[in-house]
């Protein structure tokens, strides 16, 4: 297992690590406004960019040709690792993405805040942490399944489409005074309501790549 972790970090493209940067000129400009928002709005803010970020870096990762990605997986196979060892893999690097996104992501806001006075004291907080590694294994877990059926670009196009269809249903929503019960409940406990969700399309979406995975043929 250890060494399918170690694999994604080798063949992972080296522009991936800069891609926290691709965010600066949007807080140099329109960003400047999160801290004037309401708590919620703030935190989904924060938490939906990290996720996208950690979600682009993990996507990259598996970035390849159709005959490459089968040749790099009939040598992997070819290895003494069970395919279900290398979906967990998989699984498991999300977090580690998501580590380094958010590390990344830390860091560029405190440079901002000590060069232009932003306000970043909202990034310690744990439940952005919590949140956006929901957002993120939301994201990767749309990813994996297509990614394995269809291919990295399918895959790729699906997550972003859905990265911004959650951006603006969540835009949309929270400014509605009527809304139903079980929306004000996901309202006031967002991180639990989110965690739930995420566990059980994760869930869903890990047997499915399990199923696709085993059944294919490299």
């Amino acid at each position: 297992m250890l060494h399918l972790l170690l694999k994604e970090f080798y063949v992972q493209r080296k522009m991936a690590y800069l891609v926290p940067l691709f965010l600066l000129p949007y807080f140099l400009t329109l960003g400047k406004e999160i801290p004037n928002q309401g708590n919620l709005m703030q935190m989904i803010i924060y938490s939906l960019s990290i996720g996208f970020i950690a979600y682009f870096i993990t996507t990259y990762a598996n970035f390849n040709t159709n005959e490459g990605e089968k040749n790099q997986n009939r040598l992997l196979l070819s290895l003494p690792v069970t395919r279900k060892t290398v979906i967990n893999a998989k699984y498991l690097m999300i977090s580690a993405w998501w580590l380094f996104a958010y590390v990344s992501y830390f860091l560029i806001m405190i440079l901002l805040n000590f060069l232009f006075d932003f306000q970043v004291a909202t990034l310690f907080d744990l439940r952005i942490a919590a949140l956006s590694l929901c957002f993120t294994y939301l994201l990767v877990s749309l990813f994996y399944p297509l990614h394995f059926k269809y291919g990295f670009r399918v895959a790729s196009l699906t997550g972003i489409g859905a990265f911004f269809l959650i951006t603006s249903s969540i835009g949309k929503l929270l400014p509605i005074n009527q809304i139903s019960t079980l929306l004000s409940i996901m309202i006031e406990y967002p991180i639990i309501s989110f965690a739930i969700i995420t566990l059980v399309i994760v869930l869903i979406s890990y047997f499915l790549s399990l199923r696709i995975f085993t059944k294919k043929d490299f």
